[in-house]
């Protein structure tokens, strides 16, 4: 209790010295000046939130676990890091791991729950040359920086009608793969050799992205992908927008997705999109929402085969590595014969 009084008044202190900085330069300063002096003020309240939260944190069991998770990962990390030559202690080796549970609803298909994982391991003792991904590796197909959209996200129901199917789960998130980090280096491409379930791969990923007049962007990537089992599979999406101001951007994004596993299969998608980001204590919060329209290509031919409105919203909460998102769409699929429909989309994120 004495330490808790102690830490409030030690609050209390900075609040009133920067509030007495700030009220100094307000009179005494020009225009430019007072914005320095807001500067600091906000700096302060800043830092002393970031007191409060690690106070706060500190007296929570939820948060001693995530912290000991973290710090068993750390560990982990430079075990592994250990067996590859002597260990730097100024570079650590560092493991991110995202723990997912991901819920879709239709009317059709019903609703199908889903837990994901992803890690990544960096060891700076192979001079960062390797990197160590596991987990479910179609989420390296989700775009970033553009927002997580629902325009791709199919539910694909389970067989004999389940909700949750742990045989279906282990094999998604089985995926074990080595990236070699140095060829990225010199190449821009990122080169993966892994294993998900029986099925051995090769994987290579390539970005690239531009900034013209007017503040309009591009982005191009590609990915390629050879298995053993599942063959060829190629993305392409190419993204276009200018930002209208600092927190919103309009933009475009263009995809086919290749698949040859005996049959081929194209399949196009194109979003219209608008994208809000705006800051919080916490991190983030992100709205995008936006037209889609998709369809496969047969014989040279583009066909349409869904339309229809999205919406996509993400933040963090309570915790700046807790996440919640949420996605709904109303589109129809004239394959399937089925009319416009709302399908819903939510997922707790957990990040280490």
């Amino acid at each position: 209790m004495p330490s808790q009084i102690a830490r409030q008044a030690f609050l209390v202190m900075l609040s009133s010295v920067a509030a007495s900085a700030y009220a100094s330069q307000v009179d005494t300063a020009n225009a430019s000046d007072t914005t320095v002096a807001d500067t600091a003020v906000s700096q302060v309240a800043d830092n002393a939130d970031a007191i409060v939260t690690n106070d706060v944190e500190n007296r929570t069991w939820v948060d001693k676990k995530h912290a000991q998770t973290k710090d068993w990962l750390g560990r982990t990390a430079d075990s592994v890091d250990g067996w590859f030559g002597k260990q730097n202690p100024k570079d650590p080796a560092r493991l991110s791991l995202r723990v997912m549970m991901d819920t879709t609803w239709n009317e059709y298909d019903g609703t199908s729950i889903k837990p994901r994982i992803r890690a990544k391991v960096k060891l700076p003792t192979l001079e960062d040359r390797l990197s160590i991904m596991i987990g479910d590796d179609t989420l390296d197909y989700e775009q970033t920086g553009e927002g997580v959209h629902n325009d791709e996200r199919v539910n694909t129901p389970y067989e004999k009608d389940k909700r949750f199917d742990s045989r279906q789960t282990r094999e998604d998130n089985s995926s074990l793969a080595v990236r070699w980090s140095k060829f990225r280096k010199n190449t821009g491409i990122d080169v993966d050799v892994g294993l998900r379930s029986d099925d051995l791969f090769v994987r290579a990923r390539y970005k690239k992205d531009w900034q013209f007049a007017n503040d309009y962007f591009a982005r191009f990537e590609q990915m390629y992908r050879y298995g053993s089992q599942s063959e060829h599979t190629a993305l392409t999406t190419f993204t276009v927008g200018q930002p209208q101001s600092d927190t919103r951007t309009i933009a475009n994004r263009t995809r086919l997705y290749y698949t040859h596993d005996g049959d081929e299969d194209i399949e196009w998608g194109n979003s219209l999109y608008q994208e809000h980001l705006w800051p919080s204590r916490l991190g983030e919060r992100t709205l995008s929402y936006g037209i889609y329209t998709g369809g496969n290509i047969e014989d040279k031919q583009a066909h349409l085969n869904t339309y229809g409105p999205y919406v996509s919203y993400r933040q963090p909460v309570w915790r700046d590595w807790l996440f919640l998102q949420g996605d709904a769409s109303y589109y129809n699929n004239k394959t399937e014969d089925r009319d416009h429909h709302v399908s819903l989309f939510g997922r707790v994120e957990v990040v280490f």
